[in-house]
């Protein structure tokens, strides 16, 4: 876990805050709709994965312990704007539905990519499927989507019935449906993916390519317990640094972030 790598970082240790005695915790909504790598949970029990690593170095670096707000996808806003939470991470302002200020997004995190991934034995209304589309060319298909999810790339061909949405619970349920034959298509972000490979490659699953792409950043609550600017500050440090890298190196992920200037 996170807190364990950074142990054992040497110099970069003395840049880690650590959490204060008796300061109140950082809460972070946690969305149910995350499964693994990025949220292994047995129930409303956090497990690990790498968004409680994120979070633990993140809030250490502002001198605060992690709190984990699991919460359902449809809850986050609101907790975000009522106080119930300091923090969401891995968000990007395109799936936001509420119009937030810029100065409550964080630096950019990590780059996440939506993979349209098929069953064994799929083959396009065309016949064999194509890899090379921008767009997704099946037409009256049914799509495996997580419930609440917003998909801004595929929005107008569900709104016009070109595409239909079959939701589940979290990303890893439309692979599990996926791997049983209860459905032909998914989308699910790459990480997940990989992971669901490692656990299931016997299942013939495949990624017939790439839905969409974002640059994800952590959006601050409307109440914060810390000041934005000091919780700004202490994401950018924690990405900069390159205990980000440490932590998803574990994982066996890139830390991945926009050329592109990011947000402050």
């Amino acid at each position: 876990m996170l807190n364990r790598r950074e142990l054992g970082l040497g110099g970069l240790l003395g840049a880690w805050v650590g959490p204060c005695f008796g300061a109140k915790p950082l809460r972070f909504a946690l969305s149910q709709s995350w499964g693994p790598p990025f949220l292994e949970r047995q129930g409303a029990r956090v497990l690990g994965g790498v968004l409680p690593d994120l979070m633990t170095g993140m809030a250490g670096e502002v001198g605060r312990t992690p709190e984990f707000v699991l919460l359902p996808p449809a809850r986050v806003d609101e907790a975000l704007e009522d106080g119930g939470v300091d923090l969401h991470c891995l968000l990007a302002p395109q799936w936001v539905s509420i119009a937030v200020d810029e100065s409550r997004w964080s630096v950019a995190v990590l780059v996440l990519r939506d993979v349209l991934v098929a069953a064994p034995g799929y083959a396009s209304p065309g016949g064999q499927p194509s890899t090379n589309s921008p767009t997704v060319p099946m037409r009256g298909e049914v799509v495996g989507t997580v419930r609440g999810y917003r998909y801004p790339k595929l929005e107008a061909d569900f709104a016009a019935g070109r595409l239909q949405r079959e939701d589940a619970l979290d990303q890893w349920a439309v692979l599990e449906k996926l791997a049983r034959g209860r459905s032909s298509l998914g989308v699910v972000n790459e990480f997940t993916f990989a992971a669901f490979q490692k656990r299931r490659a016997e299942a013939g699953l495949r990624v017939l390519r790439v839905v969409d792409q974002v640059s994800t950043h952590c959006l601050l609550g409307a109440k914060p317990s810390l000041p934005a600017e000091q919780l700004r500050a202490g994401i950018r440090r924690y990405v900069e640094s390159g205990r980000l890298a440490e932590a998803l190196e574990g994982y066996q992920l890139p830390a991945e972030t926009p050329r592109s200037p990011g947000r402050r």
